[in-house]
């Protein structure tokens, strides 16, 4: 059940952007200033599209390997335009759904949305 859970790192970065859903588990965070929660992984994709209306879903290939398309919607809940944002390409789903949230993260840090 543990693969569930976002990882402590990310669960840091999520937290840095402004996630605070409750979850089913915390950790002690490293320097000692409380708990940090940790998401599900779909507990954080969920959060990344309601707030900033980024969408990520995987595709699996005729080779054996993932990609995970990240892209945005519009003010209507639309796709449009140039919304392709990144493409990640693993060999396998959990690999893709980690560099995934790393991208997500990435992206909304930079300020790359239209939010």
């Amino acid at each position: 059940m543990n693969k569930e859970f976002v990882p402590y790192e990310q669960a840091l970065a999520l937290k840095e952007l402004g996630f605070d859903e409750p979850c089913m588990s915390s950790r002690d965070m490293n320097n000692g200033e409380g708990l940090i929660q940790l998401p599900l992984y779909q507990q954080a994709f969920r959060w990344f599209r309601e707030k900033y209306k980024l969408i990520a879903y995987p595709q699996w290939r005729i080779d054996n390997t993932w990609d995970i398309t990240i892209q945005q919607l519009d003010g209507y809940g639309l796709l449009s335009g140039q919304t392709t944002l990144s493409v990640i390409k693993k060999s396998t789903y959990e690999e893709a759904e980690s560099a995934c949230l790393d991208k997500l993260i990435e992206i909304v840090k930079n300020g790359n949305t239209n939010n």
